[in-house]
Order: structure tokens, then C-alpha cells, then sequence
């Protein structure tokens, strides 16, 4: 038995080779499917909008059903649907509106310049960093703040570590240029 390919809209499993495969995913029913997927994942904010403009379709109320499927022109949502659906929205209006920090609400500039103060550190209170001067005749704009590294406690016992994995001087670093990336 050869390879099978299942497509998940149309709940059906068939011999996968090019042709097949092709004829199926131009077909009318799985093109049907896949659209009916895709309209019962929208945004309920989203299925209103497109409704309101829609009369009531006479066939699908009165029988339930309605020939022309997902391609009627008319409203399939009863009454109780767009209830539904109009709750559901204020809910979740009402649910963005409560996430919202009240910070930004004001002015997002000043409280993107509070975050950016809260993050930096004075180089004596970050234990991950040391201050290391290049040269000493030089200015205070020549200490370099650099990372102190040390390799896991699990490797200490290990001797002959790979060069990539020890820890590098800090001297080594001082002639270095930093590029910063991104």
C-alpha cells in the first residue's frame, strides 16, 4: 500500500501522488469545506460586521437549511446568534480595555523612558559585570564595563576543557571592537 494523504477539512484519505492531490484541492467540495473552516475561526467582531449589512434569509429560518450554504447572500444568524455574538464582543472590548495599563494611557513616551531607567544598573551593583580600565592615563570614558564568565559547576572537575567552553581573560577583551548587531 502506497502513501495516502488526508486532508483534515474534508475528513478523507486517498492515494497521494500529484494528480490526486491537485484534483482534489480544486475541488468544489473541499474548497467549500476549507472556507467553512475558515469563517467558523473568525473574529465574532468580525462576523457581525459582515452580517449587519445581510437581510434574513426566508429559506434558511423557515426550514433550518438553506441550498446555497456559506455562498447565501442573506443572514443565517438568528436573533439569538447575534445576541450572542454581541455580548461576546462587548466581553472581549471590555477585556482589552482592563489589560491596558494605566501608564499608557497618558503618553507611552514617558513611560518607555521609566522602563529604559529601571533597567540600567550602576557597574558596582551588577554582580555580572566589572569595571576594567583600558588604559590608565586615559580618561573616565575608557572604563569598559565587562562580563565576568565562569563555566558551570558540572565542568569544574573536568580537566583539558575545549578552549571554546573556558572561560575568556578579561584583559584579552580590552583591544577587542565590539560591533553591536541587529
Amino acid at each position: 500500500m502506497g502513501r495516502r494523504y488526508y486532508c483534515d477539512f474534508c475528513d478523507k484519505s486517498f492515494a497521494d501522488n500529484v494528480s490526486n492531490r491537485r484534483n482534489h484541492l480544486n475541488g468544489v467540495q473541499h474548497r467549500a469545506l476549507k472556507k467553512l473552516h475558515y469563517e467558523s475561526l473568525q473574529d465574532p467582531e468580525v462576523i457581525l460586521s459582515n452580517d449587519a449589512s445581510k437581510r434574513p434569509c426566508r429559506q434558511f429560518h423557515q426550514s433550518g437549511d438553506c441550498r446555497f450554504g456559506g455562498a447565501c447572500k442573506y443572514s443565517h444568524l438568528t436573533p439569538e446568534d447575534r445576541e450572542r455574538l454581541k455580548t461576546l464582543v462587548a466581553t472581549q472590548q471590555e477585556s482589552k480595555k482592563r489589560k491596558l495599563p494605566p501608564v499608557l494611557t497618558t503618553d507611552p513616551g514617558e513611560h518607555l523612558a521609566e522602563w529604559l531607567n529601571g533597567r540600567k544598573w550602576p557597574a558596582s551593583e551588577n554582580p555580572g559585570e566589572r569595571s576594567v580600565r583600558k588604559d590608565e592615563s586615559v580618561e573616565d570614558e575608557s572604563v569598559v564595563n565587562l562580563r565576568s564568565y565562569s563555566i558551570p559547576s558540572l565542568l569544574n572537575g573536568f580537566t583539558n576543557l575545549p578552549v571554546s567552553i573556558l572561560p575568556p581573560e578579561p584583559k584579552s577583551l580590552l583591544n577587542v571592537d565590539l560591533v553591536e548587531w541587529g
